[in-house]
């Protein structure tokens, strides 16, 4: 049976080893505890390992190894960890490097007793559902191990990069994406004269069909709409405003965005208004 060699421990539960002359990260149930360092962990005591393949990660890996808390380094390998075996997939290895460095800016926040607040958290709980609800299950953790107060508006960030490395993009690109999707909503509110109620089924169905929409437009697969004439004729203030909405969309996502699809937009409107 094959063995690794401890050269590290981040915590009870995630150590540095050596295997040849790879160093990789390992997680399995107290192996930091149960095996000192210099000592060989069995093959069978590892759950997941995370080798780095590239020599930026490894070189910003060893900044994170250099700056940040061991610990919080070693809580979050396990949550990356979690998030595999949920999602069933191996993540871009950026997280091992975005992930704890954020943990520890979001920790060090709330030590000095600063509020963490997310505009786009009910956006992309309806987004990106799985990931959020992961993110969630994180928060919890990271409160329970660290014995902190992080509210549920950090699961919204912890959200972001879990779908960053699901999607192999940047952070950055996610978060782009959800605030233009928030412009368009504060158009929609603008336009109507409505506040939108966040949690309200109406407004979820609405992001839903704004966001497929735009994937569609961006793969060019347009929709027919059989109902256009009877909208524009029955909803002709809906389908106006509907018509600035989807103006909006076009100059933020560089798409062409159809009648048929506007008159979908129109339909949400109505539903919105009622």
């Amino acid at each position: 049976m094959e063995s690794f060699k401890i050269k590290k421990i981040l915590n009870n539960n995630v150590v540095i080893a050596q295997k040849d002359r790879d160093e990789v990260i390992l997680v399995g149930k107290g192996i930091g505890f149960d095996f000192p360092k210099n000592k060989d962990i069995p093959e069978d005591r590892v759950e997941n390992v995370f080798i780095k393949k590239t020599a930026a990660i490894g070189a910003n890996y060893q900044k994170v190894l250099e700056s940040i808390d061991s610990s919080i380094v070693g809580l979050s390998e396990e949550i990356i960890h979690f998030l595999e075996r949920e999602l069933n997939t191996k993540l871009n290895e950026a997280i091992h490097v975005s992930l704890p460095d954020h943990i520890s800016f979001a920790l060090k926040r709330i030590q000095k007793g600063l509020n963490i607040e997310n505009p786009f958290k009910n956006e992309l709980s309806i987004l990106y559902p799985t990931e959020y609800k992961l993110a969630l299950r994180s928060v919890l953790f990271i409160n329970k191990r660290c014995s902190t107060n992080l509210p549920e508006d950090e699961a919204g960030f912890i959200c972001l990069h879990i779908r960053a490395a699901l999607t192999q993009k940047d952070v950055s690109e996610s978060l782009a994406y959800t605030k233009k999707l928030g412009q368009v909503l504060d158009l929609i509110e603008k336009l109507t004269g409505r506040k939108l109620e966040k949690n309200s089924l109406g407004y979820v169905r609405t992001v839903t069909h704004i966001n497929f929409m735009i994937e569609r437009a961006e793969k060019n697969k347009p929709i027919k709409n059989d109902l256009l004439d009877i909208i524009k004729k029955e909803m002709y203030r809906e389908y106006s405003v509907a018509v600035k909405v989807a103006l909006k969309i076009e100059d933020l996502f560089s798409v062409k965005i159809t009648e048929d699809e506007i008159g979908y937009i129109a339909l949400h409107l109505k539903r919105l208004s009622e």
